[in-house]
């Protein structure tokens, strides 16, 4: 069959056999895509210290006619961001990232912006400059959007204010937005699932969070109270959805173990 070639980020590595790897990647052109490397266990040339996770790759594949794996057939190395794999703060980060791609994304269903975001994601990480938790609200606040999950942030999904003197906000995942404090009061006895605190500058950041251009996302930083909130509400906010839970986040650095679980 006829080879493929495609930019690609290393999400997950299991090994297979006595020799080989399977790889799941997220591509430019065609999503998620899980393949197999054959002999990668063994390879002094071929595919040695490419296939690491989070590595951004050039893959030339080919597609199987009995199989939904791929056959990797050559990898090129564009990028290793080895900070990852060598700091545990961010080597949990950039985890959450790629789990949390692997859950919300179906194989073959390609979507550029989310490559794009994924590839922002783990190259934000790489600075030391920036709180490993960051990177990971970023992520998730767009990612959300790009799943068809969008958080309402523009004001109360009730009476559409986003006032301070209306404050505390709180977050409902029922209603994947927040109502002020007025509207929680009428609300109260019609509203079953729990509601989560957000402060007024917790939702301005998140709100900046959604819109601005990824070149302009690192300029945005966290108090310490808009960070403990962000990170609570996109975790069960994710979790509500999935009903599921990505392991990294009970060892995700600036999470509270309060919150954790």
């Amino acid at each position: 069959m006829e080879s493929c070639s495609t930019l690609a980020i290393v999400l997950e590595v299991k090994e297979f056999g006595e020799s080989d790897k399977i790889i799941t990647f997220y591509s430019e052109d065609r999503g998620k895509l899980c393949g197999i490397a054959k002999g990668a266990r063994r390879s002094l040339k071929r595919f040695v210290n490419k296939l690491e996770l989070f590595s951004v790759l050039e893959l030339l594949y080919t597609n199987s006619r009995s199989s939904s794996l791929v056959m990797i057939d050559q990898a090129e190395l564009i990028s290793s961001l080895p900070l990852l794999r060598q700091n545990y703060n961010r080597y949990v980060a950039a985890a959450l990232i790629a789990e949390s791609t692997l859950h919300w994304t179906r194989e073959h269903d390609a979507e550029p912006a989310l490559y794009e975001l994924l590839a922002w994601s783990l190259n934000y990480l790489t600075d030391p400059r920036h709180p490993p938790s960051w990177g990971v609200i970023l992520f998730l606040t767009r990612l959300y959007t790009l799943v068809g999950y969008d958080l309402q942030l523009d004001g109360c999904v009730q009476c559409g204010t986003l006032l301070p003197t209306l404050s505390p906000y709180h977050f409902y995942n029922s209603r994947q937005g927040f109502v002020c404090s007025a509207c929680r009061r009428r609300l109260q006895s019609s509203v079953q699932d729990p509601a989560m605190p957000l402060a007024t500058g917790t939702v301005k950041i998140l709100q900046k969070a959604k819109i601005l251009p990824l070149v302009k996302l690192n300029r945005l930083k966290f108090t310490q109270n808009a960070e403990s909130e962000a990170l609570i509400l996109l975790h069960g906010y994710g979790k509500n959805l999935l009903q599921r839970d990505s392991h990294s986040w009970a060892f995700l650095a600036g999470y509270s173990k309060d919150h954790k679980g």
